[in-house]
């Protein structure tokens, strides 16, 4: 028990801290001692590489969220029309229940209104005498 409480505190973590400076300290100074002229370029290849590689990752997802953003424009567009559409329907059903309601009103008042403009066009009752008609003929 006591060589495998030692493996697992002891042991292991120095192992993993061993190989972490390998890693992470040792290689890139080694690299860095071993780079000359061409792994720049590679270097500077991979960079562009990537760098080209977010910008087209970013177009297309800027295409998507377009894409997305202009079918939600679109569905909103339709609700707007059919909710439009819908009051519309309510609205002319409204104003032709009351329209239904006020229709006597409208009428008698139509009919007066219509009863004095027939009594001021009503053209003049013709002369009886004969005087009168030889003069409007002249």
């Amino acid at each position: 028990m006591k060589d495998w409480r030692q493996k697992l505190t002891i042991d292991w973590p120095c192992a993993l801290g061993d190989w972490l400076w390998l890693m992470l300290v040792v290689e890139p100074a080694r690299m860095i001692d071993k780079i000359n002229r061409r792994r720049v370029l590679h270097l500077i290849g991979i960079v562009l590489l990537l760098l080209f590689f977010q910008q087209v990752v970013a177009l297309d997802l800027t295409f998507l969220f377009g894409v997305d953003l202009g079918l939600l424009m679109e569905i909103s567009a339709a609700v707007f029309i059919l909710v439009a559409r819908e009051q519309g329907k309510a609205v002319l059903i409204t104003v032709r229940q009351k329209l239904t309601l006020a229709r006597p009103r409208l009428m008698r008042a139509f009919r007066r209104g219509a009863r004095r403009i027939r009594s001021a066009i009503r053209p003049p009752a013709p002369p009886t005498d004969d005087d009168h008609l030889a003069g409007a003929l002249a």
